[in-house]
């Protein structure tokens, strides 16, 4: 790898996050997958494929550095492969504990019998990557991921006239300046973290369920889809818990992410190719499931004639050389302080090559998102052998245990 890899706009975004998080005392910008296993695996296996993977591609152990040419830069760090004794909620815990980033920790491998978890960093790739990655670290034959491709060449630099994309980023400004006009309250803003750390619920749908969401999925949703129908369900559902909560909210602000990689492709595997372009709700568009995705369809159909990710992508490339606090600062500055309402992803179909993992068969799988606070709350979908599933994560305190089951159960219901 280049010793001077630079970050794109999207490393900055989530390093950003990550920024916000350690501020306010949390683990920082991590995801996870949970892999349980028909039988525990070997960590010495795991280890030393994981340095014969680190050897092809060091950006796995890069820390950034941030000035005046931001980049990535190797370090001689080695990933970690932990093993513990079974324990009440200790994934949970692992989710809590914090990534060393700053000393090129991008990536952590914890074994709970056979419960598989592995961390990583948001800034290094998003959730499609690392399901590619997991299965290429698990094949029967380690693949050299390098091979045939360049996967780092493709990151999103910086094109055209500077200052034409100067005007595209103020004119992205611009439009985050009228979500003025009915500003978002997030629940973590009104209701606090009592303490900080983040908590997670999956819940995984029968095949037979998931058929009748897809069923309801295709006769709303159209032909943009199961993800327009699941956001849909998702923004009711936060409408009505902001009611319940007594948390009052003149707007609904979701980042939806939009993918940067060529279609079809893999390249670049460790580089974030995601931006998150902002949508706006009233509540009034969000009394039903159809009005909501009405509501949905119109935002999408504007991002297109207008080329808003466009836009949103030119800001990001303009500011990934500012200090983080600054950058977090104007992406907040538009909210008067809140980033959002609710983090939303939607990850589809698992990679078809999860089936093993160093021999041992996969039961189930489960995403866990980074959120940041505010919102304090975030949501993601996947499906894994035809089984719809989403994990709700929430900032502990913001919602309690009760609030918590009666949003997943309700969402449930709002989907079948």
């Amino acid at each position: 790898m280049s010793q001077s890899l630079c970050h794109n706009g999207s490393d900055v975004l989530m390093l950003g996050f990550d920024y916000e998080l350690r501020r306010r005392g949390f683990a920082g910008n991590s995801c996870q997958i949970v892999l349980e296993l028909a039988q525990p695996v070997d960590p010495t296996a795991l280890e030393a494929r994981l340095t014969k993977l680190v050897q092809q591609n060091p950006i796995l152990c890069a820390r950034p550095v941030r000035g005046f040419k931001p980049r990535w830069k190797p370090t001689s760090r080695t990933p970690q492969v932990r093993v513990h004794a079974p324990a009440p909620n200790l994934a949970q815990q692992l989710f809590n504990e914090p990534l060393a980033l700053h000393r090129g920790e991008l990536i952590r491998f914890d074994l709970i019998g056979r419960t598989l978890v592995f961390t990583w960093s948001h800034a290094l790739m998003d959730a499609k990557s690392a399901e590619y990655f997991l299965a290429a670290l698990g094949a029967e034959t380690l693949p050299a991921l390098e091979a045939g491709q360049d996967w780092y060449a493709q990151r999103a630099a910086l094109p055209g006239n500077l200052r034409a994309r100067a005007k595209e980023a103020w004119r992205e400004l611009e439009r985050l300046d009228q979500f003025r006009n009915a500003l978002p309250v997030s629940l973590a803003t009104q209701r606090p973290p009592t303490a900080n750390k983040m908590n997670y619920r999956a819940l995984h749908l029968t095949a037979a369920d998931t058929a009748q969401v897809h069923a309801h999925a295709a006769r709303l949703g159209g032909f943009l889809g199961e993800t327009t129908f699941h956001l849909a369900a998702a923004l009711v559902e936060l409408h009505q818990l902001h009611a319940r909560t007594g948390v009052a909210s003149a707007s609904y602000v979701v980042p939806i992410s939009v993918g940067l990689r060529p279609k079809g492709t893999r390249a670049p595997l460790f580089s974030n190719q995601i931006t998150m372009l902002l949508h706006q709700f009233l509540p009034a568009q969000l009394a039903d499931m159809p009005q909501a995705i009405a509501a949905i369809k119109a935002r999408k159909a504007e991002s297109l004639r207008h080329a808003h990710i466009d836009a949103g992508i030119a800001m990001a490339q303009l500011f990934r050389a500012l200090p983080l606090r600054l950058y977090m600062w104007l992406v907040k500055h538009e909210l008067r302080g809140e980033i959002c309402s609710l983090f939303f992803g939607d990850t589809g179909v698992a990679d078809a090559a999860l089936e093993t993992f160093l021999g041992a068969h996969i039961e189930s799988i489960v995403h866990v998102p980074a959120v940041t606070v505010p919102p304090g709350i975030g949501l993601v979908f996947y499906q894994f052998r035809n089984q719809l599933a989403f994990t709700l994560v929430t900032a502990q305190g913001t919602l309690t245990e009760t609030e918590a089951e009666e949003f997943i159960h309700r969402l449930r219901g709002r989907l079948l």
